[in-house]
């Protein structure tokens, strides 16, 4: 993808080329969570249908941030993890991650965006309700924290 003015560079990785990006996603993550638990990924990420990278790049290669998402349903995008480096926050980096990944899906055929965040994240649910996102419910994780539920058509796009 072609970056314009001020915009990072953004490569796109798709199906078993996502799932050969472990190691370089566990570091990212590492950096980019307060607590991240590795095996989740490694878990994960054997498991997702169709899956799709998006990575941002600065000027001198660094990576800056991600988005993947994956299959669930026909239409569905599952938006399932993402985040910007503690040093390249406050830049755009998220809403143009999600841009890239919401035009990417459209181009796909996918109708919808879905994604979840816990309700504590409010940074990221006020950047998706900014995206187009509405709330489609909330629910408890495995931990028993609450869970926002968003989604997005993507034919609304702003």
């Amino acid at each position: 993808m072609a970056r314009g003015a001020d915009q990072p560079d953004i490569t796109l990785c798709e199906g078993a080329e996502v799932k050969g990006q472990q190691a370089m996603l566990a570091d990212l993550c590492d950096r980019i969570f307060e607590s991240f638990d590795p095996d989740y990924l490694a878990r994960r990420l054997p498991t997702l249908v169709d899956p799709v990278l998006h990575v941002s790049h600065g000027d001198d290669g660094a990576v800056l941030g991600f988005k993947i998402g994956y299959r669930r349903g026909p239409s569905l995008l599952y938006s399932w993890l993402g985040g910007v480096v503690p040093e390249a926050r406050g830049q755009g980096i998220a809403a143009r991650l999600m841009q890239a990944q919401h035009e990417w899906a459209a181009a796909q055929g996918y109708h919808s965006v879905e994604t979840r965040t816990r309700a504590s994240n409010n940074r990221m649910i006020m950047v998706n309700l900014k995206a187009g996102f509405h709330i489609a419910g909330v629910e408890s994780d495995e931990a028993g924290h609450l869970v926002v539920i968003q989604r997005r058509r993507l034919n609304t796009l702003p």
